[in-house]
């Protein structure tokens, strides 16, 4: 009887060997390693189904806008006199004030819309009913607008020191040259723009009216999410855009040297220059970004970009969200753009500058 309580206690007490140990190890490294990713791409998929969200608000928004005002609103308007931003007025905002902010009232912040429209006296300066241009310090710009960011970008998150951020862009068209300035674009949103439905003659499914952008996080050298913009000549990109894809480096860098605060920033919902909430339909999505200046108020080629993996969300003007390929057919990048003064002309860049183009009279095949 007492061998046999011996041998049961020493059986009892005997652990692991570190072979044994290490095995155990293994296996679990393993299985993390295998379910890691899927907890990744489900988090993910949430995401993108909440910025998916979002941007089917702000197409019912843009058909809520349409029905009270018989347009769309312009990608860079205003809502008083008082000289354009140009003149040195910084107290106006007439020519520079987003979509986006005329469209406040249609994604449930008529609180935020009555305060900008009310304007205020700080004791240093009178801030006009409507507000002051949008590059201009002024608490109501600096709002976080949850409909206007997309979850799978994390420096959307971060509030800038100046306004509130925003994750997505008007579509300005297939076209480069005076975008900045020009209120007949081919796309959906110009200059002081007033375009409808009876606009849009290839058709409202056929036609992008917002798609995604990225902001600014810190690392101004990534293409996939960055927003580093190289500048060229103005002609040089409407004649060639290819130049600005040919920026792309290895490992998803650009080619040369930035200066730091040289960078396409989606940090201010409320300005309506193409640089900071515009983009266009030539390069593919997650593009690079290139201009002819620094100013926020130059032409360029300016890339809908996101997070999510192989391409971007896209609001067509009838109100349908689609996923747009980086792998899209975007044409011949060596031609030169189409006549933005002319209709009816095909676009050069394939399936993507076709979606840009309202009166272009092509056939959309993705």
């Amino acid at each position: 009887m007492a061998v046999t309580t011996v041998l049961s206690a020493r059986r009892q007490g005997r652990g692991f060997t570190l072979v044994e140990l290490l095995v155990v190890i293994a296996i679990i490294g393993v299985l993390v390693g295998l379910l890691l990713p899927a907890v990744q791409a489900a988090r993910e998929a949430a995401r993108r189904m909440s910025c998916g969200n979002n941007m089917k608000q702000l197409g019912l928004a843009l058909h809520n806008y349409h029905d009270t005002h018989g347009v769309f609103p312009p990608g860079r308007g205003g809502t008083h006199e008082g000289g354009d931003w140009g003149t040195g007025s910084w107290l106006s905002n007439q020519g520079a004030l987003s979509s986006f902010a005329m469209m406040l009232p249609y994604i449930e912040q008529n609180p935020l819309w009555g305060q900008i429209k009310q304007g205020v006296d700080d004791g240093n300066r009178v801030i006009p009913p409507n507000g002051p241009n949008p590059l201009q310090t002024y608490t109501p710009y600096r709002t976080v607008i949850d409909t206007y960011l997309c979850p799978s970008d994390g420096a959307s998150e971060n509030v800038e020191s100046r306004n509130g951020n925003i994750n997505y862009a008007m579509n300005v068209g297939d076209q480069i040259y005076g975008i900045a300035g020009d209120s007949t674009p081919r796309g959906v949103f110009g200059y002081n723009s007033d375009y409808g439905f009876n606009s849009i003659v290839d058709g409202t499914s056929n036609t992008l009216a917002f798609s995604e952008i990225t902001v600014y996080g810190g690392n101004a050298l990534r293409i996939l999410g960055g927003s580093y913009i190289t500048d060229y000549g103005r002609d040089e990109l409407s004649q060639t855009p290819i130049v600005c894809k040919q920026a792309a480096g290895p490992n998803g860098t650009m080619v040369g040297t930035p200066p730091s605060s040289h960078h396409r920033v989606g940090t201010i919902w409320a300005a309506g220059h193409p640089m900071i909430s515009g983009f266009n339909t030539i390069l593919p999505p997650n593009s690079p970004n290139c201009a002819n200046g620094r100013g926020e108020w130059n032409d360029g080629l300016f890339s809908a970009k996101s997070y999510h993996p192989g391409g971007v969300q896209s609001v067509m003007c009838d109100g349908s969200v689609r996923f747009v390929t980086e792998t899209i057919d975007s044409g011949n990048l060596a031609m030169q753009e189409a006549d933005r003064a002319s209709a009816y002309i095909a676009s050069p860049y394939g399936a993507w500058g076709a979606m840009g183009s309202k009166d272009g009279g092509e056939v959309v095949q993705q």
